[in-house]
């Protein structure tokens, strides 16, 4: 049970750390709603396929459906799909940077809800976290104020709360849901179908001549990384843990898009940043430590 959590960790914490540099390269010459529509089509289709290798095809009675459609909405179509349209108008780095919001959305709304209780350790790692996040992007926070990326900003708040939302819904969890994997395929299929009947809504006349390899390579990245080993271990991850926990992870996930910033663009690792990374970590590690009795 501890290495599969484990390595839910990792695929969670690792990859879609990657999946923000993946979408700003997909975005350069692919739209954006068709990007995330064909990058979910790609991947429920796998899953699919697996599970009907492994017999394991569930009968979808109405209510579930109702209920992996809602949650498609939320956490792919809005939330997926609204991040890959900010990152034409704002960075990889500022997105990821406003991700780690996510926590904050979870945290009130399961305090609102009563489904958690505030903890002094959950605070100290969130404060912790958001501390190293400013003293990373402390300049970016400027680009706030810059009017192109506004459009962004609003796509990509809008896809925080579509996600705060459909990850309280998933950790509450019923009585009579799909299986873990049934159900992720399912919300796969339908988000897929979704964004791209919207970019088509969008651009009729979509033409694939000006899609680039570079492009390309980045979606099918996202369809096998971001999606179908992310996504299902982020579905592990809240059917083991309190969703604080799991959400508090988009963290590490700005440590992953800093470095990879760093490997592949040359970016300057700084003082500033490898103390912001400390910090980031240590909340990560305080929200999540238990003491073994």
């Amino acid at each position: 049970m501890k290495t599969k959590l484990y390595l839910a960790f990792f695929c969670v914490a690792f990859f879609w750390g990657t999946t923000f540099l993946g979408i700003r390269i997909g975005v350069e010459t692919i739209p954006p709603f068709i990007l995330a529509g064909i990058r979910n089509l790609i991947s429920g289709l796998l899953i699919f396929c697996y599970l009907v290798y492994q017999k394991q095809l569930e009968t979808i009675n109405p209510r579930q459906f109702s209920r992996a459609f809602l949650l498609s909405i939320l956490m792919i179509v809005l939330a997926n799909g609204l991040t890959t349209y900010a990152e034409k108008y704002i960075t990889s780095g500022l997105a990821s940077l406003i991700s780690t919001l996510n926590p904050f959305f979870v945290l009130m709304l399961n305090l609102i809800l009563g489904y958690e209780k505030l903890s002094v350790k959950t605070i100290i790692g969130i404060v912790l976290g958001m501390f190293g996040i400013f003293l990373i992007y402390q300049n970016s926070i400027a680009d706030l104020l810059i009017p192109e990326y506004r459009q962004g900003i609003f796509a990509i708040l809008l896809a925080i709360i579509a996600w705060a939302v459909g990850t309280i819904i998933t950790k509450k969890g019923s009585a009579n849901s799909l299986t873990m994997l049934m159900n992720v395929c399912v919300q796969m299929l339908i988000a897929g179908v979704v964004l791209c009947l919207i970019q088509f809504y969008l651009t009729p006349n979509l033409s694939t001549e000006n899609w680039s390899n570079r492009s390309i390579v980045a979606m099918i990245y996202l369809a096998l990384f971001g999606s179908v080993v992310g996504y299902v271990a982020f579905s592990y991850l809240l059917s083991q843990l309190p969703s604080t926990k799991v959400t508090v992870l988009s963290y590490v996930n700005v440590i992953v898009a800093l470095f990879l910033g760093w490997l592949v663009l040359d970016e300057v690792l700084t003082d500033r940043i490898i103390l912001a990374a400390t910090l980031i970590i240590s909340g990560v590690f305080i929200v999540n430590y238990k003491r073994v009795k």
